[in-house]
């Protein structure tokens, strides 16, 4: 399992200026397939420092999950360090 790419980042409207929160959509790689699916995810910014991360998938996936959302937390937190989200 590979997470290759998410697209379509949109930041969805807060209040609060710790907590971020984003839709979009993720092409993971499995064993034979490539699964493209809507994700959301949020960056919270803990008191002590450092985030948070939070992802959920939209759709029910035929695939365990406790490896895609990890997959998909490391994948993000480079795109916040890279400085990619918006």
């Amino acid at each position: 399992m590979k997470v290759v790419d998410i697209f379509n980042i949109q930041r969805k409207e807060n209040l609060l200026y710790y907590r971020r929160e984003y839709r979009g959509e993720a092409i993971i790689e499995l064993l034979a397939d490539t699964l493209v699916t809507p994700v959301e995810f949020v960056l919270e910014q803990r008191p002590m420092g450092g985030y948070s991360i939070h992802v959920s998938l939209v759709d029910a996936i035929d695939y365990p999950l406790v490896p895609i959302v990890s997959g998909l937390k490391s994948f993000i937190a480079d795109l916040d360090l890279k400085g990619v989200l918006p």
